[in-house]
C-alpha cells in the first residue's frame, strides 16, 4: 500500500493531496524573496489536519514508516521559516488541536492542546479567576505550541520570564507513534527546536491570578534613561509587564492609526501594574529618578490596549523588515546607538520587552515596500540589528530555518550538543522538521547549509543595503 493510500485510509477528509491546498502550506508570514524559496522544496506532498493527539501520533507513525519528512505547523505566524517544509513531505496542521483540556484553579495551571490560540486561552481562563502569565504580541492569532517551539518572550516576561519558564509538563509524539510525557529539565530540548525532536501534543502551563491591571506610561529622554527605568520597574514587585518604544515606532503607529504620536523624541515605556492606590505616585517617583515623566492616562490606556497589534505599522510601509534580538538591558543603549547610526537613512522603529533577569527582547521595524525592485537587496538590513547587538552581549531571538546556523548562539553550546545527541537517537533519518537545526542544503550542494549562505550573503550585502533608504525620511 502506498503512503497516499494509507494516509487516505486513516484520515479521510482530513488529508489532502490537492495542489491548490498544498500551495497554501508552502510559506509563513515572512516576506522572503522568491529566489531564496526556490532553493528549497517548500511545497509539501501531503497535508494532514490533525484533530487530536491520536491523529498526530498516527500521522507521525505513518510518516516514519514511509520515510516522509514532517513539518508541524499551526498559524505559521513567525517569519523564521520554522513552519516551512524544506524537503517536501508531510505538513502536519495542528490548528484544530485547539482544546483547553482542563483548568486547575486551585493550583493555577491549565492543560491545553498545542493549537490553542493565546487570546482564546485568556478568555477560557477568565471564568476561573486566572490569566496568562506570558503571551506574545501576536496573541490574537499565534498558538501556545508554536510559541513554545520558538522559545518566545513578550508580554509578561518582565515578571515571569520566557514561555519555557512557565511550561510545567508536555506530551510529545515521536515517529514511532508513541506519546511520552516530560517534566522539568527533560522538557528543555523540546523548547526552541521547532518540533525537530517530536511534536508536542499537550502542554501544562502555570497561570497567574487574574488581577485587574493598571496601565501606565512614561517618557524617557534617551535609551540609558529608559533602561534604568525598566530596571527599577523589574525591582518593583507589583509590575507585571513593561516595554519600551522609540519615538520612531510611536510615529509609525500614529501614522497607521491616524492620531498624533505619543512623543516626538526619546522613548516611551509602557507598563502595567497590579497596584492600585499607590501606583501612580510610585511610578511618578521612579520616572523622575531617571529624568523622565509620567504621561497622561489616555496615552497609557491606548498603548496598553494596542499591545497586540504592532504590525499595524505595515499600513504605512506598506511592508516592514523586522530584525529581532535578545540583549542585556545594559547593552541596549550602545546597540541602539550603533543601529541608528548604521540605518540613519531609514524609517526605523524599535519596540522592546523587558525579560526577567535584566534582559530585553528587541524588535526593529524598518518600513519598506515588498513590491519594490530593490526590496530583496534591502532585506539584508533586517540582519544588521542582530549583528550589531552581538557586540554588546546580544544574541539571535530564534532560529527557525533561516537562522538555523546560529543555533549554538541561541541554545548555548551545552543545549546544542544535547539536542544533536537526541536528534541522532530519535530521528536518525532527519525526518522531523528537517533543516531547522542545521539548515537545509543547497540544491546542487546539499552539504552546504543554506542558512550559512544567508548569513554570509547578508553580511556582505548589509553595508550596501544600508546605503539604500527604505523610506525618503527618517522617523526615529
Amino acid at each position: 500500500m502506498t503512503y497516499q493510500e494509507e494516509f487516505a485510509q486513516r484520515f479521510g477528509e482530513a488529508v489532502s493531496f490537492d495542489p491548490q491546498i498544498l500551495r497554501s502550506y508552502d510559506h509563513d508570514l515572512g516576506e522572503m524573496p522568491r529566489p531564496l524559496l526556490a532553493m528549497i522544496r517548500h511545497r509539501p506532498d501531503v497535508v494532514v489536519v490533525a484533530r487530536s493527539a491520536g491523529d498526530t501520533a498516527d500521522a507521525l507513525r505513518l510518516a516514519g514508516k514511509h520515510g516522509l519528512p514532517v513539518t508541524p505547523r499551526a498559524q505559521a505566524s513567525s517569519g523564521y521559516g520554522g513552519a516551512i517544509p524544506c524537503r517536501g513531505g508531510l505538513v502536519l496542521d495542528l490548528c484544530n488541536c485547539n482544546r483547553v483540556l482542563s483548568v486547575d484553579a486551585a493550583n493555577a495551571t491549565v492543560d491545553v492542546e498545542p493549537g490553542v490560540v493565546w487570546e482564546d486561552l485568556s478568555r477560557a481562563l477568565a471564568p476561573h479567576g486566572l490569566g496568562n502569565r506570558v503571551c506574545p504580541t501576536s496573541a490574537p492569532s499565534s498558538t501556545v505550541g508554536g510559541w513554545f517551539a520558538m522559545g518566545g518572550v513578550g508580554i509578561g516576561s518582565l515578571r515571569y520570564g520566557t514561555i519555557r519558564d512557565n511550561v510545567l509538563e508536555i506530551d510529545v509524539a515521536g515517529l514511532d507513534g508513541a506519546v511520552r510525557t516530560f517534566r522539568g529539565e527533560a522538557m528543555e530540548p523540546y523548547s526552541q527546536t521547532c518540533g525537530s525532536l517530536g511534536v508536542v501534543t499537550r502542554l501544562r502551563l502555570a497561570c497567574r491570578k487574574a488581577e485587574t491591571l493598571l496601565p501606565l506610561a512614561a517618557r524617557m529622554p534617551d535609551a540609558p534613561a529608559a533602561v534604568r527605568f525598566l530596571e527599577l520597574l523589574e525591582a518593583w514587585p507589583d509590575v507585571y509587564s513593561a516595554s519600551l518604544q522609540s519615538a520612531g515606532y510611536c510615529a509609525m503607529r500614529a501614522a497607521a492609526e491616524g492620531h498624533a504620536p505619543a512623543l516626538a523624541s526619546g522613548f516611551l515605556v509602557s507598563f502595567a501594574t497590579t497596584a492600585k492606590e499607590t501606583a501612580t505616585a510610585e511610578a511618578t517617583r521612579l520616572a523622575a529618578l531617571c529624568g523622565g515623566a509620567l504621561l497622561d492616562d489616555a496615552v497609557a490606556e491606548a498603548e496598553w490596549n494596542g499591545r497586540y497589534y504592532p504590525m499595524r505599522i505595515r499600513k504605512v510601509g506598506p511592508s516592514a523588515l523586522v530584525g529581532e534580538y535578545l540583549v542585556p538591558m545594559q547593552g541596549f543603549p550602545a546597540a541602539h546607538a550603533a543601529l541608528t547610526a548604521a540605518l540613519k537613512r531609514d524609517a526605523l522603529g524599535v519596540e522592546a520587552f523587558g525579560v526577567r533577569g535584566g534582559g530585553l527582547a528587541v524588535l526593529v521595524y524598518i518600513l519598506d515596500d515588498a513590491r519594490a525592485l530593490l526590496y530583496p537587496l534591502r532585506m539584508a538590513k533586517a540582519m544588521l540589528p542582530m549583528r550589531l547587538a552581538a557586540r554588546f552581549g546580544g544574541r539571535p531571538y530564534a532560529t527557525g530555518m533561516w537562522f538555523s546556523a546560529l543555533a549554538g548562539e541561541v541554545f548555548g553550546p551545552d543545549k546544542l550538543a544535547l539536542v544533536r545527541r537526541l536528534k541522532a537517537q530519535l530521528d536518525a533519518r532527519g525526518l522531523l522538521n528537517p533543516g531547522k537545526l542545521s539548515g537545509p542544503g543547497l540544491p546542487l550542494a546539499p552539504f552546504v547549509s543554506l542558512s550559512r549562505c544567508i548569513l554570509a550573503g547578508t553580511a556582505c550585502l548589509g553595508p550596501l543595503a544600508a546605503l539604500l533608504p527604505s523610506k525618503p525620511r527618517r522617523t526615529s
